[in-house]
């Protein structure tokens, strides 16, 4: 079965990183069904890069729609995004992230191989210093954590995502919220062993002020604590947080 992905990129003043991540979109050797860009309505030159593409994608026969307005978050943009998409699969390449080159092909052969609902796979994550750290995924029992799950290497059904969305009350970890429920319900999850997306650390995830550290451990921790999860992943929550800020502090 040839899947038909759609491809969602988020941005807003990415004029220095948007063409590399649109360019690992175009020249993917499984030709993607669509891309999206939700642009948050940019006031540098990022929509007259993103504008210069459209006749590259309309030669490989690929949907390429621009959404530029308002929004009030990266959730709220991604949202927009979920609402727009057609596709049997969505996944999220947000503006400085790129793919890896046959990352469509793998991630089409791994549903022929034993199809899912829901797979990630592994990414390099470049860290604040240039160096590369390799990040593989895998299939947490206990204690469930965000360690070996990767967003930027997500797909998920499109009717899936459509149904549960993000929910925009998260600032930092919206998309570990719909993943900690999803688990709780019968998609079915399959970790493709693949480096699939390149991944700069650079997010809202990794700002290591303490307050914003102590925030994001608070927020992970609701989620847990929302979905069901028990008390003791609160050591999980301000844990992992606190061994994040020390290790980019080191990275940086």
């Amino acid at each position: 079965m040839d899947l038909k992905f759609s491809v969602v990129t988020v941005v807003f003043n990415a004029e220095d990183v948007i063409a590399k991540t649109i360019e690992s979109v175009l020249n993917q050797s499984y030709v993607p069904y669509e891309y999206l860009i939700i642009d948050g309505k940019s006031t540098d030159k990022t929509l007259d890069i993103v504008d210069s593409y459209k006749d590259n994608f309309a030669t490989k026969q690929i949907n390429y729609r621009i959404i530029s307005e308002k929004d009030t978050g990266i959730y709220n943009a991604m949202n927009k995004g979920v609402k727009a998409a057609t596709g049997d699969f969505i996944s999220f390449l947000n503006a400085g992230d790129w793919y890896e080159l046959d990352a469509l092909k793998k991630v089409n052969a791994f549903y022929n191989e034993d199809n899912f609902d829901l797979t990630y796979g592994g990414l390099n994550y470049i860290n604040p210093n240039g160096s590369i750290t390799v990040k593989m995924s895998k299939y947490d029992k206990f204690p469930i954590t965000s360690r070996h799950w990767n967003h930027p290497s997500m797909f998920l059904k499109r009717e899936i995502y459509q149904k549960y969305g993000f929910d925009e009350r998260f600032r930092a970890y919206a998309d570990f919220h719909l993943y900690t429920k999803l688990r709780k319900t019968d998609v079915k999850i399959r970790v493709i062993p693949e480096i699939i997306t390149n991944f700069p650390a650079d997010g809202v995830s990794t700002d290591v002020r303490m307050k914003k550290v102590f925030a994001r451990a608070k927020e992970k921790y609701r989620i847990y604590r929302d979905n069901g999860y028990s008390v003791i992943y609160w050591f999980e929550s301000y844990g992992w947080e606190i061994m994040k800020s020390v290790y980019f502090r080191i990275k940086s």
